[in-house]
């Protein structure tokens, strides 16, 4: 039997998450709600609505995505937890310590799936360097370092909640969160401090347990890299991204030698990120539900709320 689903939001939910939804065919979209009507959905097999609590309560799903700008998907999440519904969020999941314990102590008494969609975590490249990572099992004579430079294409839009702080925009709740994630996916839990601000850029530091290394964060670089390096004894491990497409073009270095590349169907690559996420809602896989669930996901939006740049 499929999964009833509904969508909250019209814009990346549906272009984006909508799509994986029916790539996967173990779900079944029943509704979906936007703002204002729009004619250009009539031709679908779902119900629209301009109110998503309307649509909940009227279509009772089993499974809610929501991909809204933060400050209404706080008011949804709230919601959800209440009313013990799976789903899937978007980050930033809000910039007040006060939501991050309402929404703690709603979880709590919660056991839904709950994730954030978090689809680094799915891009094959960073799953086999996790793999690495734990196989060499880092000490504290490693050396670790890490860097992401980039340009955002949210950037040349003044109007957008993804540049605006008081709407829980902002470089470090957009793309820091992810960075952040991959770190907790490799790692586990970790301290971060900030160390230099210049501009856009940032220069952090960061503690897990005896391990200690710097973050290399600019989001306004010419040049686009994300690299994560790892030096141990007498072998270099690298993962690194130098394109323009976030998901795609990874690949893993050990010394000079490239030894893994694989990519998702080019122009398409967010599509199957998430719907690799959504895959967790019909099959149990620990590993990747731990790392990417509601609750981790709020202990990293409160190390960024705490970093107070």
């Amino acid at each position: 039997m499929k999964k009833k689903v509904c969508i909250i939001g019209v814009n990346y939910s549906y272009h984006v998450l909508f799509n994986s939804l029916k790539i996967l065919k173990k779900f079944e979209v029943i509704g979906v709600a936007g703002k204002k009507k729009r004619e250009k959905f009539s031709s679908e097999n779902f119900i629209y609505f301009t109110s998503w609590k309307k649509m909940i309560k009227t279509l009772k799903p089993k499974l809610v995505i929501v991909a809204v700008p933060p400050l209404e998907q706080e008011k949804i999440l709230k919601f959800l937890l209440i009313e013990k519904i799976d789903f899937l969020c978007e980050k930033p999941i809000t910039n007040k310590i006060k939501k991050i314990n309402l929404f703690k102590k709603l979880s709590n008494q919660n056991l839904n799936k709950k994730i954030v969609d978090l689809n680094f975590l799915t891009i094959p490249a960073i799953k086999k360097f996790k793999e690495i990572i734990k196989k060499i099992k880092i000490d504290k004579k490693d050396k670790i370092s890490v860097d992401w430079l980039f340009r955002p294409k949210s950037f040349s839009d003044k109007l957008s909640w993804k540049n605006d702080i008081t709407k829980v925009g902002g470089d470090l709740n957009n793309f820091l969160f992810h960075l952040l994630s991959v770190i907790f996916y490799f790692f586990g839990n970790f301290e971060i401090s900030l160390i230099q601000k210049k501009k856009n850029s940032y220069i952090f530091l960061i503690k897990l347990k005896k391990i200690v290394f710097n973050i290399n964060f600019c989001s306004r670089s010419k040049k686009n890299k994300f690299k994560i390096e790892i030096n141990k004894k007498n072998n270099k491990y690298t993962l690194i991204n130098n394109s323009k497409d976030y998901h795609n073009n990874f690949y893993i270095i050990k010394n000079n030698s490239i030894i893994f590349k694989k990519n998702f169907l080019k122009n398409n690559s967010r599509v199957f990120a998430s719907m690799n996420i959504l895959q967790l809602f019909i099959k149990n896989n620990r590993e990747l539900l731990e790392q990417i669930n509601f609750d981790r996901g709020l202990e990293i939006q409160k190390k960024i709320i705490d970093l107070k740049c």
